[in-house]
């Protein structure tokens, strides 16, 4: 059973999801990065959904 949102995975996901929205008020350079982290977390948090 997941945890309360905040925590863990769940965490992680909503972070990456929060720094998207924010993600047009950013320069270029800045943008490329955190559409880069965001891909990276969801395709871990997707990785760890396949092992179970």
């Amino acid at each position: 059973m997941p945890g309360p949102p905040g925590t863990g995975v769940i965490g992680r996901v909503e972070a990456a999801v929060a720094a998207l929205s924010e993600v047009a008020s950013l320069p270029l350079r800045q943008q490329v990065s955190v559409y880069a982290e965001a891909h990276r977390t969801l395709q871990e948090t997707l990785g760890t959904i396949e092992e179970r």
